[in-house]
């Protein structure tokens, strides 16, 4: 049995080329129907073209016999009682001699009867020269025309016989010199003869004949054991005209069996060429994939191992081989992949570089803006001993916080990797008056400082990072508070239990679309000098430790910020 691929090759091969054999099938069909179409037609037109010539011919020769000498002697005799052939042996005899010299009619008549004046029958001719002048009865002859007695002139009048094949043409047979009626001739045409003779020539075993008339009768047909009228309209070609001066139709048929023999023929070998060609090329193709599938193979082996990772693998085929420009272009792209890999470490390495020093200077900026307001308000409170002693806790915290830095900057990979301690269950309380005390309070001579806070508020989470983002929080409600404004710190446990606070103020406020597609972007702040990263840096904090945050801002109002933070046992958290 031959592979699976052998007979795919085969079907393909096969399918347009049957279908280009079967196309010239069906055009070699086609016109050898025209063409039986126009022979078909072409003998109709000669047969009705004969058979008009043979009537024409047929009328003449009785016209002709009607003048005939010999013919008006014997009617002239008999009218003047000359002559008794009936009863008389001898004039009889010399009767028929007579008439014998014209005897050449009957080979194109069935049967002549020459009525003499008294519109009696004379003499019956069946056969060529015997006249038949006893037992002569009208009932059994071709009835003459009763117009013929009184007409004058060369005429002559057609009238249907007595059976369908044949038709009765009389005439009259006047005295050439007194114009006197000397009697009639009936001649009885048989059509069989006449339809025969006009096909004679062309008919053949393929062409067929038939004559019906207008009452379905058939009036001749050239083989009798075949009619197409009444066969598969799919075994002739038929072509018919109406012949009116015999009420007649002409049915001309051409068999399609012998024209359509050769089409066959040729139809059946250019199918079996088909699928013979089919093969060959089934043959040829599958031939010169087996040459193709070893370089293929090859190719598919190391085209894997560069996809797992080994970049440095090269495809190496024979020149000859077929697959040779895809293992070229393949290592190509290998090289341009491994240039572009090189490039991108390079990028991520400077990336990194680029955000440990951002979100350090932002730290940094923070730290520095709690000693500034620190330092700025030392001149006017120093001899305030609750302010020295909070100052000196405001250095303290912002000392720690700079070594905080310096340790976070020795360590850039756990800087970078955003890394938590494990929670712990904070107060988050103090935590919030601390930030208030050293970033908030010393402004309260521009803004309005309210705060809303529990005895405690107790959550599981790192608090150093927690610290982080209430201040960040804080300042960024300061800051966008210009000109002065309301800063309001709330805190409570949420209805379900959990730690919650929020920030609010009445600054610019922001937009919907910043909200949704800005806020939380790293390097996107709507301050005129910041980096754009705390509040990103709230929310990684905040979704670390497995809590929410939310914001409602008013273009124009102000900004409410809301974290929710779990408080129950981190192994049991979602």
């Amino acid at each position: 049995m031959r592979p699976k691929p052998f007979l795919t090759y085969f079907i393909f091969c096969a399918i347009p080329l049957l279908l280009l054999a079967a196309l010239n099938y069906w055009n070699g069909v086609r016109k050898v129907d025209s063409t039986l179409n126009t022979v078909a037609q072409d003998d109709l037109n000669s047969f009705t073209v004969a058979v008009d010539e043979l009537l024409e011919e047929r009328e003449r020769d009785i016209l002709g016999f009607a003048v005939e000498s010999p013919v008006q002697n014997v009617l002239f005799k008999k009218e003047r009682n000359e002559i008794d052939p009936v009863s008389n042996y001898e004039q009889m005899m010399a009767t028929r001699l007579s008439l014998k010299s014209v005897a050449g009619l009957s080979r194109n008549f069935q049967s002549l009867t020459l009525f003499s004046n008294d519109r009696k029958p004379l003499c019956f001719q069946k056969s060529p020269g015997e006249w038949t002048f006893t037992n002569l009865d009208a009932a059994n002859l071709a009835p003459v025309d009763q117009r013929v007695w009184s007409s004058q002139g060369t005429l002559l009048f057609k009238n249907a016989g007595s059976t369908p094949r044949t038709i009765n043409y009389s005439a009259p047979i006047n005295d050439e010199k007194t114009g006197s009626n000397l009697g009639a001739v009936v001649g009885v045409l048989d059509l069989q003869t006449v339809f025969a003779t006009a096909s004679r020539g062309w008919n053949s075993r393929s062409g067929k004949v038939v004559a019906v008339n207008l009452d379905s009768q058939t009036v001749y047909t050239s083989d009798s054991s075949v009619d197409p009228t009444r066969q598969d309209s799919s075994s002739y070609e038929v072509a018919s005209a109406l012949l009116p001066q015999l009420g007649v139709t002409a049915i001309v048929a051409r068999q399609r069996a012998d024209s359509m023999s050769s089409v066959h023929g040729w139809g059946i070998a250019g199918l079996v060429l088909a699928l013979l060609a089919a093969l060959a090329a089934a043959f040829i193709l599958e031939h010169h994939v087996k040459n193709r599938s070893s370089g293929i193979a090859r190719v598919r082996e190391d085209l894997s191992a560069i996809a797992k990772g080994e970049l440095n693998r090269r495809i190496i085929l024979q020149s000859s081989d077929d697959a040779r420009g895809i293992a070229d272009n393949i290592n190509v792209v290998t090289e341009l992949l491994r240039a572009q890999i090189a490039r991108e470490e390079e990028s991520r390495q400077f990336e990194s570089f680029v955000r440990l020093s951002a979100m350090l200077t932002h730290d940094l900026k923070n730290a520095i803006e709690g000693l500034s307001l620190t330092v700025s308000n030392m001149e006017r409170h120093y001899d305030n001993p609750q302010f020295r002693v909070d100052a000196l806790k405001g250095l303290t915290g912002a000392t720690d916080k700079l070594k905080a830095l310096v340790a976070r900057l020795a360590r850039p990979l756990t800087s970078l990797s955003g890394e938590h301690k494990r929670p712990t269950n904070v107060d988050l309380v103090p935590i919030m008056q601390r930030v208030i005390a050293m970033n908030a309070e010393p402004l309260r001579n521009k803004h309005t400082i309210v705060t809303r806070l529990p005895q405690n508020l107790y959550a599981l989470v790192d608090a150093a990072r927690i610290e982080e983002v209430i201040e960040n929080l804080v300042l960024n409600a300061l800051e966008a508070m210009d000109h002065g404004g309301t800063l309001t710190v709330e805190a409570a446990y949420t209805p379900g239990g959990a730690p919650m606070f929020s920030v609010s103020d009445t600054g610019r406020g922001m937009s919907k679309s910043f909200i949704e597609s800005r806020l939380y972007r790293p390097f996107s702040t709507t301050k005129k000098t910041g980096i754009g990263l705390g509040l990103y840096t709230c929310r990684e904090v905040i979704q670390a430790s497995a809590g929410s945050i939310e914001v409602d801002s008013v273009e124009g109002a102000g900004t409410t910020f809301r974290v929710v933070l779990p408080s129950i046992p981190h192994d049991r958290r979602n």
